[in-house]
Order: structure tokens, then sequence, then C-alpha cells
């Protein structure tokens, strides 16, 4: 028995020497294959056994099925089940929450199966799993057990094992009927229970720790109902219609590139596959199911925090596919080795895995460090059972308005997060039928591993985490959204008119594409018409502000919006930093004297890599510089010559920059970090840091610095950005006790980080007169 499609009837001959097992769920369904039987075979007796062949945590009853596997090696085992039909399901799914009380339709009970049969007996369709003979299945029960912990092959425990494998190939038959959307995993306690490799690592660690292997798998079996997701045809179907509800205030299509589309088909199809999404809301997770649902392919076992194992919704996403994973584990050996162990056994069954590898939703827009944890697990078992090929595959979800953008900006001011609960959910779920746009998807070229590193081999793990990183960061598209924050932030507190934003929107596109930047749709095709719904929409949501009273409609962003609005504008800041960084060093040479002009612009290069390093992913130096040249050659093919010809020259590049962006994209971290820098620099000699009470009275002083506008932006206030400042000042070792040589060296940080603030805020200056100036030409 193996997968495959149903079969035709058998003729005598066939049938002389066949068992078949009945999986039935009732005397309806067990009346409907008997029938079948003696229709289709001559033999006055075939040979057969009933029983319902779940998936639970209990022995199956196999007593009579053992009775009948004496037979000679030859015989063939068929397996057979009734698969209820629903009337035009395949054009809306449309299976309702009620089933959830009342049962699904595809399983219906013996009463319901009866009231069926007397409509339309159509809706019953016989199932014939391929069938393997007695000696095959003898040999692939001793191959894949080891002989199924010391019992022999007519025992219980092989019995078991061929209703199991029949239940497979019954499974994948139905698979043939209803789609590649139901293929979920079954029996996998079993099939850890009986894996010579996870008995081998229970015996391991009995002899590390000095426990008895009998005692650890007392306390295996309970972890694995705790780690182990159940999904099922019903569940699935319903998260479907959740993911719907979720993203009801968007667009119903999501729009993605069909050639992704069938490369990602492919991969899941061939290989042990992990979709790594970005992770900017709690929906974003979402997307990668929905796709794989709406598109007929592979269920995702995607992973979540134990935090969101909650009352009634915690089972409902366990059953959809939800592998829920606790916070810390480090100390509990018998739960990292089940958890490894489910790991390698889904890799090898080709169930494809999700999660988000930044660990948490980015607070701020743009991608967070990785977290190595659930991608260590997978690479450790993939070392530990051979798996070869694993493919990561990055995956970036972008929405024209993210509901949890709110939020965070509350975070980063110094409120604390709200839990998970019933009630909070129902509240977030209606918060999300607020019209809110489209959705896109990007789907990253896969970072495949021909062979996993070893457990101990974190520089290994580290490249696998930058390499994916970098993808995802790659195939970010810019959207209407952010690209009109990064305009109107960087114009601040200057509004502009529609025709300033269509013209700036146009040059950035232009731009971008000139460096194969991806677009959304109505930024690729320049649809007035979509462009202008999604303006209406962000007006509506109150991100931008459009005055209509005037001679022209302008759009501005409320000041108590730039945190937000930085938020939109950080996602696609990584595309715009190599420029960003040209227009720093060139604003600062144009006002230098004398010296190597050329040595000192990769200088100012270098020092602007240092102190942004707790923010961007930058390449290694080398590839960065070959980047950055030809960034430059695209401003000007001259680049390198205007440059030794001095400040003139770094003047008549700035002007060849046009519109400046880097003022938009790292003016805020500048600011942000000057803050901590302060609270440093005042401290006194032998003073310790205290990290909380520091990022406390940073929140406190950056709101006295944004009301002296010492600092121009609320967006330039929040914690995470601290934390990061914080970060470079104790790389930088100015974070230690404070000596009188580090308190210079604190103030001289200080200097610097305000005179590069400063110099942004004339080339903030310098892009607002320009926009004045054309704005004039115009009238």
């Amino acid at each position: 028995m193996a997968e495959g499609a149903p079969r035709t009837p058998f003729t005598a001959e066939q049938a002389a020497d066949r068992l078949y097992i009945i999986d039935a769920r009732n005397g309806v369904e067990r009346r409907i294959l008997l029938d079948w039987i003696h229709a289709t075979c001559d033999d006055g007796k075939p040979a057969w056994t009933s029983l319902d062949i779940e998936d639970g945590d209990h022995a199956l009853p196999v007593e009579m099925l053992q009775a009948r596997l004496d037979g000679a090696p030859s015989r063939e085992v068929v397996p057979l089940r009734v698969a209820w039909r629903i009337p035009g399901f395949d054009r809306d799914r449309a299976l309702k929450f009620r089933h959830l009380i009342f049962g699904d339709p595809r399983h219906p009970g013996a009463l319901r199966a009866r009231l069926i049969l007397l409509r339309d007996r159509r809706r019953a369709q016989i199932l014939v799993g391929k069938g393997a003979t007695l000696a095959a299945l003898r040999e692939r029960y001793c191959r894949q057990t080891g002989g199924g912990a010391g019992a022999g092959a007519d025992s219980p425990e092989f019995a078991g094992f061929v209703a199991r494998q029949a239940g497979l190939a019954l499974d994948a038959a139905e698979r043939g009927v209803r789609g590649s959307r139901y293929k979920v995993p079954r029996f996998v306690a079993d099939g850890l229970r009986t894996s010579p490799a996870f008995r081998a690592a229970l015996a391991d660690l009995s002899a590390e720790i000095g426990r008895s292997a009998n005692d650890l798998y007392r306390e295996a079996r309970p972890l694995m109902k705790e780690v182990i997701a159940r999904p099922s045809a019903l569940f699935l179907d319903l998260r479907a219609r959740l993911d719907r509800m979720m993203f009801g205030g968007y667009a119903p299509a999501m729009e993605i590139d069909a050639v992704e589309l069938a490369r990602l088909r492919a991969v899941l199809r061939e290989h042990p596959t992990a979709i790594l999404f970005t992770h900017k809301t709690y929906i974003d997770g979402a997307t990668p199911s929905r796709l794989a649902y709406e598109n007929d392919l592979p269920m995702l076992h995607s992973f979540g925090g134990a935090n969101l194992d909650f009352a009634i919704m915690g089972g409902f996403f366990r059953r959809s596919g939800m592998i829920f994973i606790r916070r810390s584990f480090q100390d509990q050996p018998v739960y990292k080795l089940v958890l490894r162990h489910y790991i390698a056994w889904l890799l090898a069954k080709r169930f494809p895995l999700s999660w988000a590898f930044e660990g948490t939703r980015s607070r701020l827009g743009k991608l967070m460090p990785p977290k190595y944890g659930l991608m260590k697990y997978v690479l450790d078992a993939a070392h530990a059972t051979g798996t070869r090929g694993v493919h990561f595959v990055p995956f970036v979800t972008s929405f024209d308005l993210i509901r949890d953008v709110e939020e965070y900006a509350a975070e980063q001011t110094g409120r604390n997060k709200k839990p998970e609960s019933l009630s909070w959910f129902l509240g977030y779920m209606k918060s999300l039928k607020e019209p809110s746009g489209r959705i896109r998807l990007d789907i990253g070229e896969p970072i495949v591993i021909d062979e996993a590193p070893g457990p101990d081999d974190r520089r290994a793990l580290e490249k696998i985490a930058f390499a994916v990183a970098v993808e995802a960061n790659r195939v970010t598209p810019l959207t209407v959204t952010s690209v009109m924050c990064l305009i109107l932030l960087g114009l601040a507190p200057r509004g502009a008119t529609s025709a300033e934003l269509l013209a700036a929107i146009a040059t950035l596109t232009d731009w971008a594409r000139a460096r194969g930047i991806r677009l959304s749709r109505e930024l690729e095709t320049g649809d007035q018409a979509a462009l202008s719904a999604t303006v209406d929409t962000l007006v509506a949501s109150g991100l931008l502000t459009r005055y209509e009273a005037g001679s022209a409609n302008i759009y501005s962003i409320d000041p108590d919006k730039h945190p937000m609005a930085s938020y939109y504008r950080n996602i696609i800041a990584h595309h715009f930093l190599d420029r960003a960084m040209i227009e720093l060093a060139l604003f600062e040479l144009r006002d230098a004297e004398g010296g190597d002009f050329n040595a000192a612009f990769w200088a100012r290069i270098d020092r602007l890599r240092d102190l942004f390093k707790f923010e961007f992913f930058y390449p290694p130096r080398d590839e960065h510089r070959v980047a950055l040249e030809a960034e430059l050659e695209r401003i000007d093919p001259v680049w390198d010559r205007r440059l030794a010809s001095g400040a003139s020259g770094a003047a008549a590049l700035i002007r060849r920059c046009q519109p400046v962006v880097g003022h938009a994209v790292l003016l805020p971290f500048a600011e942000a970090y000057s803050v901590v820098a302060e609270l440093l620099a005042r401290a006194q000699p032998g003073e310790d840091v205290d990290a909380k009470a520091l990022l406390d009275a940073a929140l406190v002083e950056g709101r006295q610095a944004y009301l002296l506008r010492r600092i121009s932006s609320e967006a330039a206030i929040g914690k995470l950005l601290f934390e990061n400042g914080l970060s470079l000042m104790r790389h930088m070792g100015l974070a230690d006790t404070a000596t009188p040589e580090g308190l210079v060296a604190r103030r001289a940080l200080l200097a610097e980080l305000r005179g590069l603030a400063n110099m942004m805020e004339r080339m903030r200056l310098t892009t607002a007169a320009l926009a004045d100036k054309v704005a004039g030409v115009d009238q």
C-alpha cells in the first residue's frame, strides 16, 4: 500500500488471494463497501476486515486484522474507503462554522449518511487505495521500525502498521479526488514512537542525564500531544474561511506573480521546504497558508508562540496546522528531543514548514535581525537524519495599510503591549474589516542547503539566516504607501501638491526600475485610478492628510502620525540606503577644504556603515563598495573625476542626485542615537550604565528634545531606536563604567551625531527649496 489513484474493479483471478481492509466509520459505510466487494469479485468468500483507521493517541483495534495477516507472502492487501462528496463544494468551498458543531459533511454519521443516500447515491464515492503484498509490507515494516521495539512481524505492532499504511494509501487516493491542499500528516506520534532514530536518541539522552529510557518515554508522550499539530480537512477549510475574514478589509485578490507561484509549487513538490515570511503584523503569517489553500498547494505547518495557545482558538489553530512552541525550553531536554524529531519527520515526509524568521513582529518596519531558534532546529533535524536539499524560501507580504502600526507606535513611546486573549482577538478581527487597500506577495529565490551544517556550526547558521534576510529585502517591493511616506516625511513639515507628489513618485519609480527594484502593480503600470484609490484609503485611515480648500489639493502627514508613517517608510529604506550614504558623504565633502577627496569619501562611507550597523544588513565591504560604485556610475558616469576635483565636484554630484533622499532614510536614527549619547555624556566618572533606566529616561528626554526641536520628528522617539543606539555605544566601548576618557569619547560621538543630523536637516531644506522652485515654475 502506497500513494496511488483509485483503481478499476478486479477480475475473479485477481481477487483470488486478496485481503480487503475496509476503513469504515459506521455500518452504512461498511455495507456500501461490502456490497462493492461482492459486486466486483466472483469469489464467494472474499477476505476482509473492517476498522475505523483513526489517528489518535490509542491503539487501533487490530485483533481481526492480525488474524488475517497470516496468509501467503504474495497475498495482496487492498484498502477501501467511502469519500462523501459535497455538491458544489469546489466552487466556493463554503463550509460554515456551524460544522464545528454538526460535523464535517465529508464524514457523515450513520443517520446523516442514510439521508444522503436517499437523496443522491452518487455522493458516496468508493476509493480503492494502492495495494501491497504481505511480503512487501513486512519488509517495509522492518525497514521503517527496526522490527517495532522487539515485536515480531506477525504481532499487533505489525497489524497496526498495516492498518496505518492502509490509511495513508487511502488518504493519497482521496487527495486525487479532493486536492493536494488536504494532504495532512497522519499517525505522527506513532511514527515517532516506532522510529529507530527516536528510540536511539532517547537511549542516548537516558545515558547522558541518568534517567531510564522508559521514564523519558513516559515524559515524551504528553509532550508529543502538546507539540504535534493535528490538522484535518474540516479545520483547513474553516481556517481558510477565517483567513478570508482576516483579510476582509483588503481587496479580495492577493497580487502574486504566476511564474513565482509555479516555481514554489515545484519546490514544495520536490524538496523539503520551509517558507520564511517577514513579520509585520499578526496576519502576515496567514498569507502563505491562504496562498497554499487557494492554489491547491500542500498545507503549511506554521509555528506560533505558546502565548497564542489560548482558549478555543488554540485548539482551532492546532487542528489547522499550527505548531505551538514554548518560549524557552533550554533546560527541557525531552521537549527539545521531541520537537527536533517531529520537525525531522515533517521534512522527511515533504510537509512544508512556515514561520517568521525574524521571530517577532517588526516594530519599526525594516527587517529585524533573524532569530536562529527554529532555523537551528530544522537544520539540526536535517543534519541528524541526513536530509539533504532543504529549501528556505523567503516570503514577503506587502500591505497598503497595517492595522498593527498604531499599536507599534504606542509601544515605542513606552506603553505596555496588550496581552493576547479571546476578547483581544475578537477586537482585532473587528478592526481588520476597515478598508485597508491591497495585499501583494513576493517570493524570493530559495536558499538551498545541500547538506545541513553541524549543531555547533554557529557561523554557518548565521550565514544562512543572513542570506534569507538579504533575499527577503531584495524582493520587497516599493508600494504607494511606502513611497508616499518616504516623500512626505522627506518634505515635512512642508506638504506637497498632487502634481508634486505624482512627479516625485514618477521619479522614484523610474529610479527603482533602473536598479531592478520591484514595484507594486499600480506603480509598475502607472494606473492612476488604482493609485488614486490607494491614496483615498490612506487619507480615510488618517495616515495622510488632504487639504482641498485651496487652489490645489495638498497632501501632508500630521506630526503625530510621523511614527506611523516612518514604519511604512522603513519597510523600503534598505533600497535607498546606498544612495543615502552616498548623499551624506557628498554633502560633508561639499564644505571640505583640500585633501584627498576620494579617500575622504570612502572613509565617510565606512563610518556611516559603522554608525548604522545595528539598523541594516550590509554585504561584505568589498561587495558593498562595488554596489556603491555602480550607484555612483548611474548618478554620473564620470563621478570619480568629479570627486577628485574637490568640493565643487562633490557639489556637482549632489545636483545630479535630485531628489535627495538621505535625510528621509537616516535622520530618525541619527536623532534617536543622539538622545542616548547625550544621556551617556551627562554621566559622572565611575557611574555605571543601567540600561532600563537609561532607556526610560531616553523616552522622556526624547520628548523634550522634540518640543525644543533638537530633533525634528516624533519618529525619532522609540524604545527600539534607543536600544539600537545603546547597542552601538556598547559596541564602541562607550557604555562601560564612565571614565574621564570615556566621557570625552561620548561627547565626541554626541557632537558627531548632532552634526550628522544638522547636515541632514540642511538636506531636507534643500529638497523643500527645490520643491518650492519647481512649484513656482509650474505656476
